[in-house]
């Protein structure tokens, strides 16, 4: 982890914030909250419409929101959107999950919720990052890529940074603290160049924190991560017709993560644990993010209609290291896999959309371009037997002897090109009823190969375990060396042959073409100008994931399924009562899948020798998902208000034959000890198979979200006191033998600001009951095939953190 330190962006921006103008007055109502619920503006249909006449379930997060409740990290989000599950793993392995369709980062395949950042897909684990000088967040549910970017079935997220304003000086100050060592700093300036023409807008972040708060007991080091950034935004309107706006963004991060464990051990790699926040690891994982992305949005306005480009370009890498010894079950060795990745994107859009009011049919038709390269390569190394000593009696003491360690090294470039044309007819087809119908022709294109290198090393045959082998083979290990493979003569154990493994190569290159429709149908009715209901219809399409890192050869469909393709509908309704102080949505949603992309890890497999060895293997199998959602927000008076959001969502496979962990052969996975498994327990296949109805999903089925704020004059100023709830539903199917309960997690915010929004003075607490609550925990395995560890991996949720928050705004902000 490097030192602490604050980028030249920020420190300039202090600077210029600190000599610059005197306070003004705030933008209109920032800080104060109007008696009737506000108006929202959302760009989900690619254009600027009222969220209450959009056909689609849709939350939106307002940069305002962003900084009143703390959310300082992308995945901080799903705080305010019930049903969005983002979980951060560092470098590699962000998933977002929507409407219970879950996704695997290892699946190979394109994500089942995409991210945009202004209007530019970014892949998760660049996007959970931290956030900050926001415009707005939109959470789109249900299938999308008609209008945006590539299909994607379970909806996708929307983040505009704020764009300079073409006049007025102006700028913000941000800065909050915890006691768990989180550190969050913010600054913007905005500056017109030339007026109304052309504006500049820098903004910085500086961010640390504990992450989840866990500790090694044998090294004292802590997990922590801390990101810094800055952005600056060009905008340029010679004309009153035409309006540009140039970003670019550099972002670096850098994670330590540690296994959270529980367990009695087993005498000798780690004292019992049974609380929260402690690890045995001897090493960490973790490692260095660097992003840069580049976006440009022209908009030209001609009478009557509309053109737009957007274009974006991406160069993001990573170095990222796993101790996959995470329960230490060999003392004084850390086995770690590093992985290194490239990431280049290229997108292009050219829309042309109807601007005019009044009309019987709006249109939008577009182009889109997007060229993605990746390479992705990892290192290891894997103990074989002999390498803890005698194979009947190994020891958990180590190092272990490097010539029984097999070196792996692996290569996955990826070249993928989307190409699509795309439209969308929205028919005014009587004053009160509209009728949408679009669809997106695209062209998915794909190389890809799998390159392990495996390195020479020896292993341990057993020949008569127990026995000379000479009692069985005559003229013992050295008769055997005229076999294929080569054997070497040496009998280091009593029983046991060293066999020399050869380096060898193992290569698998692929491609893939596909022309593929997507659409989309909605039918909307008013029945007054405060009620309105409609019926969506969604066809979303992805294609097939693969299978890599499995070092043996399998039967194909085990490395790559058919392509995914799915069915929504979504039954909506849209109110506001109360002359517009009470807003009560609802939907109810349907998805049916033909071979949905699951991912099924620690599976066995039959490995090199018939070897029995664990994997992950990406495999399709029908699936559906039922589900609502309701929202209900209220004004109660000038000075209180709360809003109720809650969502449901059953994502299952439907009776589909999947790769399985089935240790006991009973037909039904589950968390056994693969070590058991002889070559004969596979009735002569690569894997040993389920039928399973289990979910899709490891977000909760249920959850809900409860904020509110009440105001009150506070010292010729405003005093505030504001609460954000959580809750997540109890699950049985995270883990096949764990059940957790139910959950509420609740966060409080107090402070003073000023009338006029120019500052705030704020304490908050994350947490604030201190609710200790499991959420997952595995069961103690075997690793390497002799050690039992005693420990099982387990996740909490975070301690309760007490902070302050420090806000200045001046000039336009």
């Amino acid at each position: 982890m490097q030192n602490k330190y604050y980028p030249l962006p920020l420190l300039a921006l202090l600077g210029a914030a600190a000599t610059g103008t005197s306070l003004a007055n705030a933008q209109s109502g920032e800080g104060t909250r109007i008696t009737q619920l506000e108006e929202v503006i959302v760009t989900a249909q690619r254009r600027g419409e009222n969220i209450q006449d959009v056909p689609m379930t849709v939350t939106a997060i307002s940069g305002e929101q962003v900084k009143e409740l703390n959310l300082f990290r992308f995945e901080d989000i799903q705080q305010l959107s019930p049903g969005l599950s983002l979980q951060s793993e560092g470098a590699f392995g962000s998933v977002a999950q929507l409407r219970g369709v879950g996704f695997d980062s290892n699946a190979s395949a394109s994500p089942a919720v995409d991210i945009y950042i202004n209007e530019s897909p970014v892949d998760a684990n660049y996007a959970f990052q931290s956030i900050y000088d926001i415009g707005q967040i939109e959470v789109l549910r249900g299938p999308q890529g008609t209008l945006r970017g590539r299909p994607s079935p379970g909806g996708a997220i929307t983040l505009t940074t704020r764009r300079p304003e073409l006049s007025g000086w102006g700028g913000t100050l941000y800065a909050s603290a915890g006691d768990r060592d989180t550190v969050n700093t913010e600054a913007a300036l905005n500056i017109p160049l030339v007026e109304n023409r052309l504006a500049a807008r820098i903004a910085a972040v500086y961010n640390e924190a504990d992450a989840d708060q866990v500790r090694s007991v044998h090294t004292g080091r802590r997990s922590e991560r801390e990101t810094d950034s800055w952005r600056l935004s060009l905008r340029w309107a010679p004309t009153d017709s035409l309006d540009a706006t140039l970003t670019h963004q550099s972002l670096e991060s850098d994670r330590v993560a540690l296994v959270q464990v529980q367990g009695p051990g087993a005498g000798y790699n780690g004292p019992p644990i049974s609380g929260r926040g402690l690890s045995v690891n001897e090493s960490f994982n973790g490692g260095t993010q660097e992003s840069e992305l580049t976006t440009l949005a022209v908009a030209w306005e001609l009478p009557g209609h509309r053109v737009i480009y957007n274009a974006s370009l991406q160069d993001n890498s990573f170095r990222n290291r796993q101790e996959l010894d995470g329960a230490n079950a060999v003392t004084d060795y850390v086995q770690l896999q590093i992985t290194e990745s490239g990431y280049e994107q290229q997108t292009h859009e050219l829309r042309l959309e109807s601007a005019g009011e009044n009309s019987r049919v709006d249109y939008v038709l577009g182009l889109w371009h997007q060229d993605t390269d990746t390479t992705s390569s990892f290192s290891q190394e894997t103990p074989l037997d002999g390498a803890f000593g005698n194979p009947t009696m190994p020891s958990p003491f180590g190092p272990p002897d490097s010539d029984y360690l097999l070196p792996v090294v692996g290569e996955i470039p990826t070249d993928i090109t989307n190409k699509a044309i795309f439209g969308n007819l929205t028919f005014n087809i009587a004053e009160r009823t509209q009728l949408s119908v679009g669809a997106r022709y695209l062209e998915d294109s794909s190389r890809r190969s799998q390159t392990l290198n495996l390195g020479s090393a020896l292993t341990a045959v057993g020949i008569a375990p127990g026995l000379p082998v000479s009692a069985v083979v005559p003229g013992g290990c050295n008769t055997l060396i005229s076999f294929e493979p080569t054997f070497t003569g040496n009998e280091p154990f009593t029983g046991y042959c060293d066999l020399r493994l050869a380096a060898s190569t193992f290569d698998e290159p692929a491609s893939e073409k596909h022309s593929e429709w997507v659409y989309t149908g909605s039918l909307r009715h008013h029945f007054s100008d405060d009620i309105m209901t409609y019926f969506t219809y969604g066809r979303s399409w992805r294609p097939a994931g693969v299978t890599v890192g499995v070092t043996s050869p399998v039967s194909p469909d085990l490395l790559q399924g058919e392509p995914e393709e799915s069915d929504s509908y979504e039954l909506g309704l849209r109110s506001t009562w109360l002359d517009g102080h009470l807003r009560i949505n609802a939907s109810l949603f349907h998805q049916d899948f033909d071979n949905f992309i699951g991912r099924f890890n620690e599976v066995p497999y039959l490995g090199a020798g018939g070897t029995v060895q664990e994997g992950g293997f990406t495999y399709p199998g029908d699936a559906k998902v039922n589900g609502g959602e309701l929202e209900m927000a209220w004004d109660f008076t000038d000075n209180w208000w709360a809003q109720l959001t809650y969502a449901r969502a059953d994502g299952r496979f439907d009776d589909a034959r999947v790769p399985c962990k089935d240790t006991n052969l009973d037909g039904r996975p589950d968390d056994g000890d693969s070590g058991q498994l002889t070559p004969e327990d596979f009735g002569g296949q690569s894997v040993i198979y389920c039928q399973v109805n289990s979910r899709i999903s490891t977000a909760p089925e249920r959850s809900a979200t409860l904020q509110s704020e009440y105001t009150f004059p506070l010292l010729s100023h405003q005093g505030y006191l504001r609460a954000l709830y959580t809750y997540q539903s109890g699950e049985t199917e995270r883990s096949l033998t764990f059940k957790r309960d139910g959950f509420g997690i609740l966060n409080l915010y107090a402070g003073l600001r000023s009338r006029d929004g120019s500052w705030e003075l704020g304490l908050w607490a994350r947490n604030l009951l201190d609710e200790e609550e499991k959420l997952t925990q595995g069961q103690p395995g075997t690793t390497y095939g002799v050690f039992p560890t005693g420990y099982a991996e387990v996740s909490y949720t975070p301690e309760r953190e007490i902070g302050a928050t420090l806000r200045y705004v001046f000039g336009e902000g």
